[in-house]
């Protein structure tokens, strides 16, 4: 029986609906396979979502899609790149939910054409100031960021979690990273930090 929690409140689903021997199987598979991205999958839901309860509301649903449909999962592929799938559809889906978090309104092209050349940015920005120029970029170049550049899945991977052809992988990717150097120079600025040649 799986007791692990997160949070306040964030459990395991049961598997009583499970029969006795394959569930017994089945569940050692998703201790195994699935429980050891829970971190990741959360650092990444606080990431998209913003908010901490909205984040283990989401994770909270991701694990309990990905152990409702856990004996349809192919043994040996990647249990990481399924999960965070699901976390991403879940999240949308949320999304929806709460109209705070609107999808992107502004086009592709719209920022590319009113992006700037890219600042260098300082080397002595914290982790946390990092994140928070992350937080203020558009939802869809965040999570290509987010996906590739924190949790280093291939562009293929990060295609078929967003469910987006490679080339728009791509494209955001380069996007989303002029926007966030641009919001990072900007936090350099204002604390009088002076441009480096090396830039991030």
């Amino acid at each position: 029986m799986m007791s692990l929690a997160f949070g306040s409140g964030f459990a395991v689903p049961d598997s009583k609906e499970k029969t006795a021997t394959p569930a017994r199987s089945l569940e050692q598979r998703f201790e195994l396979e699935a429980m050891p991205h829970l971190n990741d999958l959360f650092r990444t839901a606080s990431r998209i979502v913003a908010e901490r309860g909205n984040a283990e509301d989401v994770l909270q649903e991701v694990y309990l899609q990905a152990w409702k449909c856990f004996d349809r999962f192919e043994p040996g592929t990647n249990c990481r790149a399924w999960l965070y799938k699901i976390l991403f559809h879940c999240a949308s889906h949320h999304r929806r939910k709460w109209f705070r978090f609107p999808l992107l309104k502004e086009t592709e092209e719209h920022i590319e054409a009113n992006l700037a050349a890219p600042a260098a940015v300082s080397q002595h920005l914290t982790d946390g100031e990092v994140l928070a120029a992350l937080d203020q970029i558009p939802a869809e170049f965040r999570s290509v960021v987010m996906l590739v550049d924190v949790e280093e899945f291939a562009y293929k991977e990060v295609a078929e979690i967003l469910g987006i052809p490679i080339g728009t992988v791509m494209s955001r990717l380069s996007r989303g990273r002029g926007l966030l150097r641009k919001k990072l120079a900007e936090v350099a600025r204002s604390y009088g930090i002076g441009q480096s040649s090396g830039g991030r």
